[in-house]
């Protein structure tokens, strides 16, 4: 980490405002420290998350409103990370958005159930964005890869705020001084897994882009993403960008009729468009615009029609159990 970006943030500054956080409602912790060696706790260079995880024995459990405790932590370990705990106790939801998938996947969210409102921002040491919403009445737990490059920070979970160091050096900054906005109901719905009746005015409605989808629903969309997939495989050199979009597109309309989810479609296509050798930014740009595109025109399916053939012997019962049906 440079050592003139440590000079830039005095031990006193820290001290003051992990103590406005915590007067203004949002429990603190200490976190560890990014240093030359690593991280300051007993793992050093080994640590895998430098400067990111709680000094006190109990962690969260011990984040407290109290400006005592937090003087005295801070009066211990002058440099400590700034910590806040994110749920119920702190009233905040959390949107962690990481480079370098998250922006893309974001934006097939937005496509698909409408636009974030605009809230507190902060922008992390390593160029992520963490967008804070007002925490609904209901349990938000964290949860891990929402999509690619998306994490939520719910009950039982925390964040590293401004003015803490990233392992880069770089600092944690607030983007502006915009009030934490309600979460979207349609937002809430999907990490707790309820219905979405939310539909962007002029769209047609659809099921969610993360629904789970039905057993039939998921064989079929299976089987169209390996027949993509494979067609895909051959696309010959000055074809393959417009063959990974016309892919993305027909996929997407299957996202958008609940038949796939989101994050495995993109996942696969854009280590396929890798593969043929495209750049990784084109491929997530073809990627998210296909998907997004497709999402907002979904395939009105009926389930009673053969699934596209899958490209492995092992379809063949499900196949022949759907043409049954008919």
């Amino acid at each position: 980490m440079a050592a003139a970006n440590r000079e830039e943030r005095p031990d006193r500054h820290l001290v003051e405002v992990a103590v406005r956080y915590a007067e203004h409602g949002w429990p603190v912790i200490p976190l560890h420290t990014p240093t030359d060696n690593g991280c300051s706790c007993s793992r050093g260079t080994e640590c895998g998350s430098p400067g990111k995880h709680p000094r006190t024995q109990h962690g969260l459990h011990d984040a407290t409103l109290d400006p005592v405790d937090v003087r005295g932590w801070w009066a211990r370990w002058p440099d400590a990370n700034v910590g806040v705990v994110t749920g119920a106790r702190s009233g905040l939801l959390v949107l962690d958005i990481d480079l370098p998938h998250g922006p893309a996947s974001l934006a097939r969210i937005e496509a698909t159930l409408g636009p974030l409102p605009v809230t507190c921002e902060q922008r992390t040491g390593s160029g992520g964005r963490q967008l804070l919403f007002a925490h609904p009445a209901e349990p938000v737990g964290n949860r891990a890869r929402l999509l690619p490059g998306i994490d939520v920070r719910g009950d039982g979970g925390y964040i590293v705020v401004p003015p803490s160091q990233h392992a880069t050096g770089e600092p944690y900054r607030w983007t502006g001084r915009t009030p934490v906005a309600p979460a979207p109901d349609w937002l809430v719905a999907l990490l707790t897994r309820e219905p979405v009746a939310h539909t962007p005015a002029g769209a047609v409605a659809r099921r969610p882009i993360l629904q789970e989808p039905s057993s039939a629903l998921a064989h079929y969309g299976a089987a169209a993403l390996d027949r993509e997939a494979a067609q895909l495989a051959h696309a010959v050199e000055g074809t393959r960008n417009d063959s990974l979009n016309r892919a993305a597109f027909k996929l997407g309309q299957l996202v958008g009729a609940g038949a796939l989810p989101a994050d495995e479609v993109a996942d696969r296509l854009e280590r396929l468009g890798t593969d043929l050798g495209l750049r990784p930014a084109e491929v997530s740009r073809t990627v998210a615009s296909g998907l997004a595109a497709g999402a907002a025109r979904p395939r009105d399916l009926d389930l009673h029609e053969p699934p596209p053939a899958r490209t492995d012997a092992a379809s063949a019962p499900l196949v022949r159990r759907l043409v049954r049906r008919r």
